[in-house]
């Protein structure tokens, strides 16, 4: 008589408390914003709201479906082809704040971007569980890989969104790696991502303009244009820094009230440092780390490689976002826009990553 399939129950509750835990912070965070904009707290709630449940039904059939029809070679190559073609098409739409980065119909807006993560993930799976063993074949693995990869990050890097690029890269990377990539072309893959980061930081001025103020922060302990480059480093600080042991208290918080920029997205760790202090920051990085441990576990514990794979994808891309959100938070890491997963306000973001999420637990149902 057959198992029956019993997900995750770590997994499933810590993403159900970080989604609950979002709402509560990006409701305090965007209270002001939703002010300015006319709305007031209850209408920009309601959009929360509707993301959630969007997020919820992808999440519903991402758990459902049996992850194993996603191993299908046209489906993997025409989810590649689709993503491929909507980051070209989204180049085409008017600007907003100075990127392309989003599809809008009316209130409604996508950012194909942060599918194209999952898609990756999924495309990079799909081969290394077929070809693992030739993976240091050059024309087998790693140029294909190259080949089909390179274009959305090129894609995702002009739109202009460098967090999202080298998240996608970095992905990748770690998938390559763990399939047992030989230190020679891991060499020349981390020399060429590097060249490619340097020449993208210095084909913006404002990006290198970022860097100094980061180095200046990392080598000096502090920030000398605080009103102007340095202005959301500082204000970022400025947030963290007042939270002391126990924070302000939910809703209390004084950086978001325009001081602090995007800290309803970019910036919202640096709001639950000011609110919820070192313990709520530190509870928070903790439920990253449980959902590490969990996604691994697995991946370990996968029936077959694709799932291995999957797993190690999904839980690697969203918790090194994690890591790298509340690194930009605290001056650890340069500044860039990355949401943190289930945390920031932005329906694509929410929408992809429970989706993930939903197809991780989906394997856990069927670990050893």
């Amino acid at each position: 008589m057959p198992r029956p399939l019993v997900f995750d129950r770590w997994l499933f509750v810590t993403t159900a408390l970080l989604v609950i835990f979002g709402l509560f912070m990006v409701g305090s965070a965007s209270f002001y914003l939703a002010l300015s904009r006319g709305e007031g707290s209850v209408p920009f709630l309601f959009k929360l709201v509707a993301h959630v449940a969007v997020a919820l039904l992808t999440f519903v059939v991402a758990l459902r479906l049996p992850y194993g029809k996603l191993d299908d070679q046209r489906l993997v190559w025409a989810a590649v082809g689709i993503s491929f073609l909507l980051l070209l098409l989204v180049l085409l739409m008017p600007p907003i704040g100075g990127a392309r980065r989003w599809f809008r119909l009316g209130p409604l807006a996508a950012q194909p971007s942060e599918f194209a993560k999952l898609v990756v993930v999924l495309f990079l799976a799909h081969v290394l569980a077929r070809r693992e063993e030739e993976v240091n074949e050059i024309w087998r693995v790693p140029v294909p890989v190259s080949l089909a990869i390179g274009p959305l990050v090129f894609l995702i890097l002009i739109e202009p969104d460098l967090g999202n690029a080298a998240m996608l890269a970095m992905t990748a990377f770690v998938m390559i790696f763990v399939a047992g990539l030989r230190w020679k072309y891991i060499g020349i893959l981390a020399g060429v991502g590097a060249a490619g980061f340097v020449g993208a930081v210095i084909a913006e001025p404002y990006r290198v303009t970022r860097f100094k103020i980061y180095l200046e922060s990392l080598l000096f302990g502090s920030v000398r244009d605080t009103l102007g480059a340095g202005f959301q480093l500082t204000q970022s600080l400025i947030a963290v820094g007042s939270g002391g042991l126990a924070g302000a208290g939910w809703g209390r918080g004084q950086q978001k009230a325009f001081f602090l920029p995007a800290a309803h997205t970019d910036f919202i760790f640096s709001v639950v440092g000011e609110e919820l202090g070192f313990l709520g920051a530190t509870l928070l990085l903790g439920a990253f780390l449980v959902l590490f441990w969990r996604g691994m576990r697995t991946a370990s514990r996968a029936p077959n490689r694709f799932g291995f794979y999957l797993s190690l994808g999904i839980t690697s891309m969203l918790v090194l976002q994690a890591l790298i959100h509340m690194g930009v938070c605290l001056g650890l890491l340069p500044t860039k826009g990355l949401p943190l997963p289930l945390i920031s306000h932005g329906g694509s973001s929410l929408v992809a990553t429970m989706a993930a999420v939903g197809v991780l637990l989906n394997v856990s149902q069927h670990s050893n």
